[in-house]
């Protein structure tokens, strides 16, 4: 008796342990390993055994499976059919997804099915308008529901059927436990159709949990995503988004387009736009404001000063030579325009080709210069053997392409345009549309070729001079406006390959004081850089120029594969890794022939489940669906000492005849009332236990008493241990039971009591289900 006496005690110390929380659970397991060898209830080989186990191994290999199927995009795939069903009933949601949750936890470790199908949920809750409180508990609810349906796909399974195998007795085949499983979530589905529904809370929840919330927040990003919508007839349509000038112009990124019901995310500079395409952009809204329609610059009809302009406006074409001081400067830095006066209209090099990216270009001897300005400033520049060859030329001179022939917009800066009291400089006129104010007419008077500080006053008519192409961009432009900006927004533009990030300056950076317009950043690395965060506060505007200091962190977005190349740059720091993997979708194939093998491979009794699992994370590895390093990173290594640690206790409450004991306090209470009395009592027993003690631990403790009360009454062993095992995934009324419940509980906002209302109710229809049932299944005698 002191034996047992020890092992309560112990027993009793882990569960005070379990329920108060103050330690993990995998350390109170290690813990009661550590008193079971030391006091001598279990010898050192029974102490260790449990790390051999083949449940122990059958546990850990799933998870690397399930991790190969993730990996692989098969995880996300299996995600995509329900959003067909987002124009559905509440209904029709909730069965179906319930239904297709508990399907995939037949496959799949319940916790990652509840994770995969996660963002689905939210993405039906959105698209349908229910909130997501009505979808996600019956998300998790089916995830729990389903978990028994074969013996690998829960730990209480894969133990029961390891504890047959240890007793002598012939263990479960992978399918025993579908019948059963299958009439409860049938009933569940049921259930929460008819009744459950109406327990659900109606709450809106947090759209989104852990890192993503915080960068969310930190950026306000749901007050800078906005859609415009391309017109009819719009001067943008047919050109791409790096000519639209809506970067530059504006410091608009374009996220995503939606053409025709088809959302495109993370578009390509070079992507063509389309009439009617509703665009998906990042940055402050007011920078679309300040031009749009004519409220803050209005155009008006060129002939009222086209005569004005041919008087002092002239072109002319000249060479850059050898001597010349803008050999080996860009058109930014030669000062033509700030100490020249004359204007670049378009530029080709000693070769004849056309140069496009004006600001950009490195002028070299031989190159030849479109110029425009007064007559005495352009032969200035002759004369100060600062150009060579000056030819004075027309306008339409047949050396100009049609698209950079110059031409004359006169706009008008109304009464309170946001122009007005700023320089040019702070207009972006000509670095942002590439056009020149060429004169500024004020009361009836010309300035000619202001100077770039000279302030924008009321009234005043600006004379833009540029390319029709450029006036096409400008007047394009205003014909957007904002169409609808919400905090949902944000959340339709993530997907499987789609993603975004905060990147830090790595401590042996190489790149501190340089902008992202000289690191050629869009261009090398193929992601938009939506935001700096610097000294507390996001700076969203002139990014392209802002140089970048120690401490910086840079939000980023675009394809996940290009987030995983940007993490191997030593110079920068990736600060959430899970968003710069890219699926590897060509080894989707291969994860999936894995998977259907190893399930085939135990299903037809050709291997141990064990071994079969084995197997099949080696092969995960070996063709590279995983990586060992995401392997490892894969385990719940938590859930595996857990289990290893406590299979020992299993041993020992034979050892001292505890389990003689528990199972003779079973047989005085409900021995002579018959087998379904005795099916219904270690039920409540095992169910009762699973809202505060780790299901593993659980099934660990009441395998033996089952084990025993089965010898003792001359009822199947078969029976108990498929009731100890479906009691143990009954874990339905609390969030402190399963990790798919807590998953859930942030996203759809609910409250300890939420899972009360609906979950008891369930766990009782388990409780009758497995009742009536599980002795027709399994026959006592």
């Amino acid at each position: 008796m002191g034996d047992i006496y020890v092992l309560l005690g112990i027993v009793l110390c882990a569960f005070v342990l379990f329920i108060g929380g103050w330690l993990r659970v995998d350390l109170v397991g290690l813990m009661v390993l550590s008193a079971l060898a030391l006091t001598g209830l279990v010898t050192p080989q029974e102490a260790m055994a449990g790390f051999s186990s083949p449940a122990v191994v059958t546990v850990w290999a799933l998870f690397i499976l399930t991790a190969g199927l993730t990996r692989t995009g098969i995880a996300h795939q299996l995600g995509r059919p329900l959003q067909r069903l987002a124009r559905g009933s509440e209904i029709t949601l909730m069965a179906a997804l319930m239904l297709f949750a508990s399907l995939l936890s037949a496959l799949i470790n319940t916790v990652t099915v509840a994770a995969i199908l996660l963002p689905s949920a939210m993405e039906l809750s959105r698209r349908s308008g229910y909130p997501p409180s009505r979808l996600l508990m019956p998300l998790s609810l089916g995830c729990l529901l389903g978990g028994p349906f074969t013996s690998i796909s829960t730990p209480p399974n894969i133990l029961a059927t390891d504890a047959l195998r240890s007793a002598g007795l012939e263990p479960f085949s992978i399918f025993d436990f579908t019948p059963i499983t299958g009439a409860i979530v049938a009933a569940g589905i049921v259930f929460m159709i008819l009744i459950g529904r109406h327990l659900l809370p109606t709450r809106s929840g947090e759209a989104k949990t852990g890192y993503h919330k915080a960068i969310g927040s930190s950026y306000q990003l749901d007050t800078h995503i906005f859609t415009t919508r391309i017109p009819e007839n719009s001067p943008l349509q047919g050109r791409t988004l790096s000519e639209s000038r809506l970067g530059s112009a504006l410091y608009l990124t374009v996220l995503a387009i939606q053409r025709k019901g088809v959302m495109m995310l993370a578009p390509a500079p070079n992507q063509v736009l389309e009439p009617e395409d509703t665009l998906i952009v990042h940055g402050s809204p007011e920078h679309l404001q300040r031009i749009h329609a004519s409220q803050h610059l209005k155009i008006e009809p060129p002939e009222q000063v086209r005569d004005l302009v041919s008087q002092h406006l002239f072109m002319a074409n000249a060479m850059v030579h050898t001597a010349s001081p803008l050999s080996g400067v860009t058109l930014a830095d030669s000062g033509l325009r700030r100490e020249h006066r004359v204007h670049v209209t378009a530029l080709y090099t000693a070769d004849q080709t056309p140069v496009r990216d004006l600001r950009l270009h490195r002028l070299t001897p031989g190159d030849q210069l479109f110029l425009q300005g007064e007559k005495a400033a352009l032969e200035t520049l002759a004369h100060n053997n600062v150009v060579d060859q000056l030819h004075f030329i027309t306008p339409d001179h047949p050396r100009l392409p049609a698209e950079e022939q110059m031409a004359l917009l006169p706009v008008r800066v109304p009464n309170g345009s946001v122009l007005a009291g700023h320089d040019l400089i702070e207009s972006r006129l000509g670095n942002a549309f590439g056009l020149t104010v060429a004169g500024i007419i004020r009361e009836s008077a010309l300035i000619w070729m202001p100077v770039p500080h000279e302030e924008i006053q009321p009234e005043d008519l600006l004379l833009l001079q540029g390319s029709f192409h450029d006036l096409a961009i400008l007047q394009g432009l205003q014909d957007l406006d904002i169409t609808k900006q919400s905090a949902r927004l944000s959340e339709e533009l993530e997907s499987q390959q789609i993603g975004a990030t905060e990147v830090l300056l790595s401590p042996r950076t190489t790149i501190a004081g340089r902008t992202l317009a000289s690191l050629m950043f869009r261009e090398r690395y193929g992601i938009s850089v939506l935001a700096v965060w610097r000294k507390g506060r996001a700076f969203r505007t002139g990014l392209q120029d802002l140089p970048l200091q120690f401490g910086d962190a840079l939000l980023v977005y675009g394809q996940r594969r290009n987030l995983e190349a940007l993490a191997r740059d030593p110079d920068f720091l990736v600060l959430d890794e899970t968003a710069a993997q890219a699926p590897r979708l060509e080894k989707a194939k291969i994860a999936v022939i894995i998977m259907v093998t190893v399930i085939l491979s135990a299903m037809l009794g050709l291997v141990p489940i064990s071994i079969a699992a084995l197997a099949g994370a080696t092969c995960m590895i070996l063709t590279t669906c995983l990586s060992m390093e995401e392997a490892y990173r894969a385990i719940e290594w938590k859930v595996v000492f857990l289990i290893a640690a406590m299979l020992p206790l299993g041993a020992a409450i034979e050892n001292t005849g505890a389990a003689q004991m528990g199972a003779s306090a079973l047989i005085a209470t409900v021995g002579d009332m018959g087998p379904r009395w005795v099916v219904g009592a270690l039920f409540f027993i095992t169910v009762l236990g699973t809202q505060i003690i780790p299901t593993a631990a659980l099934v660990v403790l009441m395998t033996p008493v089952a084990l025993s009360a089965s010898a003792t009454l001359g009822i199947s062993p078969h029976l108990l241990m498929m009731t100890v095992a479906i009691a143990a995934s009954s874990s339905f009324a609390s969030p402190l039971s399963h990790p798919a419940h807590l998953l859930v509980m942030g996203p759809g906002g609910y409250r300890f009591m939420d899972y009360v209302k609906v979950g008891v109710p369930i766990t009782l229809i388990s409780l009758v289900i497995s009742v009536i049932l599980l002795p027709m299944l399994w026959p006592p005698f």
